[in-house]
């Protein structure tokens, strides 16, 4: 093979490495620990919840605060007093005093470092009360637990990977093409005057 189409072979196998890396980059972060933890139950109630995720989190311009944390209860009574501070990929949120025995919920949502919006909620208990009833409509943001937490992506995440694949198999196949047309192009350019020679020795 002449240095050219081994280039030319580089160059394609190198892009071909660039794209398969490239589209799992696009995952969005992911809540890995919280404390409280996913239907812990504590003897007392939280001075604070704690949120760790994957990756380090968007804040909203100078803020410290780029996130939202609720902690609720039953009657829909938010215990978080003040605002949750992001350190890295740490949110922290201090809670009220006077937190009675109950089910709780702790409904968070922060921007993912790819720039995207993640929520999630985190069920625990306080005491010997009965944990928070759940929703349906709450039970599908806890489909995706991760550790002690759980954690969904918008329905966006989805699409978004499947036209970055499609997007990148185009472009493979679309390479492999040029590629193709490029090394059959010397082959073709020898083989005319070959056949130009032969008409010329004819009597």
């Amino acid at each position: 093979m002449s240095p050219v189409r081994r280039f030319a072979a580089g160059a394609l196998a190198a892009a071909v490495v660039i794209l398969a890396t490239a589209l799992p980059a696009s995952a969005h972060d992911q809540l890995i620990q919280s404390t409280p933890g996913t239907d812990e139950r504590l003897a007392a109630p939280p001075e604070s919840v704690t949120l760790t995720f994957s990756g380090e989190l968007l804040m909203l311009g100078d803020s410290t605060t780029g996130a939202v944390v609720l902690l609720v209860d039953a009657e829909g009574k938010n215990w978080v007093s003040g605002d949750p501070v992001v350190n890295g990929n740490t949110v922290t949120a201090a809670v009220a005093e006077g937190m009675p025995d109950a089910g709780y919920q702790v409904r968070w949502q922060v921007v993912s470092e790819d720039g995207h919006p993640i929520s999630g909620v985190v069920p625990f208990t306080v005491g010997d009360a009965s944990p928070m009833a759940t929703a349906k409509t709450d039970a599908a943001t806890t489909d995706a637990p991760a550790d002690d937490a759980a954690q969904t992506a918008d329905e966006a995440d989805g699409m978004q990977r499947t036209l970055l694949v499609g997007a990148g198999g185009a472009a493979i196949a679309a390479a492999a093409f040029l590629l193709y047309r490029f090394l059959r192009r010397p082959r073709a350019a020898a083989a005319a005057p070959e056949s130009g020679d032969s008409a010329d020795t004819q009597p």
